[in-house]
């Protein structure tokens, strides 16, 4: 891509990096769910059976991790398909129209909205679980290196460094797509501007042709008034002569 573009070079290398950082929680938060046998972490409660000692979970909606999950495939494609239309706007040689630019601001302020929301579910809804293991570990982090309630089947090995990935994935990924609205809406009022200028040259060009042909007929009326005049002078002074 030619740096003579540097605003299209700096959408597609944004793009790249969501592409990268939604990968990176997606595949995580995929795998969690997978190992929690369905159930979300997110926002869940319980506590410690005093006799074996296992997790009793109050589980919280799986909506949080389906959402989380939703949010960044949607990033994903929608990253891919912003990469390819660089590429052949590269190709070609040219730059995006005025709906174009619309479309990309409009899709990455929905974007950044919807993915704030979803990190704060995830950074929210983690430290409710922690707050809830931390009633028998003295942090959440020494509770991901054993199965907390291996009786049914969940797998919560790991899971600590699972969410730290995807919180930070999230996050980083929510600060890109900042940076893509801001390059989005720049762009924009750019082909605002820029319309502004061709509608107010336009109108001052229809001003200065009305001008030149009130000019013109200004000129047409004088010269046409001239003669009559040099007429009505000899008629005064024919009868004098004579």
């Amino acid at each position: 891509m030619s740096l003579g573009n540097i605003p299209l070079l700096a959408q597609a290398t944004v793009c790249s990096l969501t592409l990268l950082l939604s990968m990176a929680a997606l595949i995580p938060m995929s795998w969690h769910v997978s190992n929690f046998k369905g159930h979300c972490l997110l926002y869940t409660n319980g506590t410690f059976d005093n006799n074996d000692g296992h997790f009793i979970p109050d589980w919280g909606s799986s909506f949080y991790c389906y959402y989380s999950i939703i949010i960044n495939v949607a990033i994903v494609l929608m990253s891919m398909l912003h990469l390819v239309k660089y590429g052949v706007m590269h190709y070609q040689s040219r730059d995006s129209n005025f709906l174009g630019a619309f479309f990309d601001c409009v899709v990455s302020v929905a974007l950044t909205s919807l993915l704030f929301i979803s990190s704060v579910f995830v950074s929210d809804g983690f430290r409710t679980w922690c707050a809830a293991i931390e009633q028998r570990f003295p942090g959440c982090e020494e509770a991901s290196v054993t199965e907390i309630d291996p009786g049914d089947g969940i797998d919560t090995v790991g899971f600590y460094v699972m969410m730290g990935a995807i919180q930070f994935a999230q996050w980083t990924c929510w600060v890109c797509w900042i940076l893509q609205s801001v390059l989005s809406i720049r762009k924009l009022c750019i082909y605002h501007e820029r319309e502004n200028i061709i509608v107010s040259m336009a109108r001052e060009r229809q001003n200065l042709h009305a001008s030149q042909k009130d000019y013109s007929l200004l000129l047409q009326s004088n010269t046409q008034e001239a003669p009559d005049d040099d007429n009505n002078r000899r008629s005064d002074v024919d009868p004098i002569l004579s």
